[in-house]
């Protein structure tokens, strides 16, 4: 099983976001039988479910659904405008498939983001821009306290993100794993 360099490329960060959920939906069909065979990455993806949970709790904690949910509600869609979907990579959104996350794309209006579903973002593992951006509601709304914890929450899912991708590109160098 291989990956080509330019398949890699393209189609894993280049592209339109239906064109990264085919390319990681054609990776997570040819690895996902093979996972039990895989246990450094079943063990990442296990310690990246936990740390997921404890950052949805924390910001469940602070309200951000209701205070995220009425900006994206707005006309430009806020920070979740259509232009966030290109933030994804085939890479984040196949560590989503294989957490188990249904990760299918809404119907697209032009403004926002078409992975923002009636309840919010369909991803338990965010773009790297969307856990690293807090707007100015979230930065003068929130206590000190909780926004601290809310940093080391998105840390922790962000580091364990970037290891997986690291071994899923190791896997991918080392001719593991293969796109059609």
């Amino acid at each position: 099983m291989t990956i080509r360099n330019h398949q890699l490329m393209q189609g894993l960060y280049e592209g339109r976001p239906a064109e990264k959920l085919a390319s990681a939906a054609a990776l997570h069909a040819e690895l996902a039988p093979y996972l039990q065979d895989l246990p450094q990455l079943t063990g990442e993806l296990g310690q990246l479910r936990l740390d997921c949970v404890a950052l949805a709790r924390q910001m469940t904690g602070m309200d951000l659904g209701r205070l995220c949910g009425r900006c994206a509600a707005r006309p430009d869609g806020g920070c979740c405008s259509a232009f966030m979907a290109d933030n994804t990579d085939a890479l984040q959104i196949l560590i989503n498939l294989l957490l188990g996350v249904s990760v299918l794309m809404q119907p697209d209006n032009g403004q926002h983001c078409c992975f923002l579903g009636p309840r919010g973002c369909l991803f338990a593992v965010k773009p790297i821009f969307c856990l690293n951006y807090n707007c100015t509601h979230i930065l003068t709304g929130a206590a000190p306290a909780d926004l601290s914890i809310l940093y080391q929450r998105a840390a922790a899912v962000l580091s364990r993100q970037t290891r997986i991708e690291d071994l899923l590109l190791a896997m991918a160098r080392d001719q593991t794993i293969s796109v059609p």
